[in-house]
């Protein structure tokens, strides 16, 4: 589904780290469970079989325009297809001030690409940023020291806008999601604090309903190391889990080449 937005007042372009190469992104959503937070256990290096690598934080849920794709614009043959790595069904957690938000894109393209932050009931933008988008796969953007910190309990709004026609808004490709920023609990602190490897780290982080800080653990992993097949595995089993299979299925064939 598209959701359009028109932005204003737009800075500076720029280029994003990019992890993968994907011929094409269609995504379903898995709306199940929801309840659990014990400790993650990590035997003999992996996680536990049939062990739920991201447990939802419980509470209030809002679905998510987390998808956007189209053709006019910006392809007139190769559609182009955009994802955020984040859940569809509720609104996933961070504890970070600045934290790491991450996408997918189909095609590479030479249009412009804008993220967006805003904070609940504010019309400008907390931070925003123009990039290139000339490489398809998987997106990185953490967000600068500089920019405002994200405050605890409040929910923002982030949005990636592809720009496939700026005189025509409704050609544009959009998807958007929602973060909240938590205090770390006592469980995830011992959590963090007992954890052998940085991939643990990732996993207490997501085990105790925290997605964005393990997602973008695992991504920096697997960019330092792509030959790492735990943190490979993770990284997937988080992506099929809120039912991003194909973009996992690429990610694999990506690996495989």
């Amino acid at each position: 589904m598209i959701v359009i937005h028109k932005f204003f007042s737009v800075l500076g372009v720029a280029s994003l780290s990019l992890v993968g190469v994907f011929s094409s992104i269609s995504v379903t959503f898995n709306n199940s469970g929801y309840q659990a937070s014990l400790p993650l256990k990590i035997v003999n290096g992996s996680a536990n079989a049939g062990t739920q690598q991201y447990v939802p934080p419980s509470g209030r849920r809002r679905i998510q325009r987390t998808e956007g794709s189209g053709a006019r614009g910006c392809s007139n043959s190769i559609p182009v297809r955009l994802n955020l790595l984040t859940p569809t069904n509720h609104i996933a957690r961070t504890t970070l001030s600045h934290p790491t938000f991450l996408w997918s894109v189909s095609e590479s393209t030479d249009r412009v690409m804008v993220f967006t932050l805003t904070a609940p009931g504010s019309i400008q933008p907390v931070y925003q940023k123009r990039m290139k988008a000339d490489k398809a796969g998987i997106m990185s953007l953490e967000l600068p020291q500089s920019s405002p910190e994200l405050a605890v309990g409040k929910e923002y709004r982030w949005t990636v806008t592809l720009m496939c026609n700026e005189k025509r808004p409704s050609e544009n490709i959009n998807a958007r999601a929602w973060i909240e920023r938590v205090e770390i609990s006592p469980n995830l602190s011992q959590q963090l604090t007992t954890a052998n490897s940085e991939r643990d780290r990732a996993l207490a982080y997501t085990q105790l309903g925290i997605w964005y800080d393990g997602l973008a653990i695992l991504n920096k992993l697997q960019a330092a190391n792509p030959t790492d097949r735990q943190v490979f595995n993770s990284f997937i089993s988080l992506l099929e889990q809120i039912g991003l299979n194909n973009v996992a299925t690429q990610e694999r064939d990506r690996q495989q080449n």
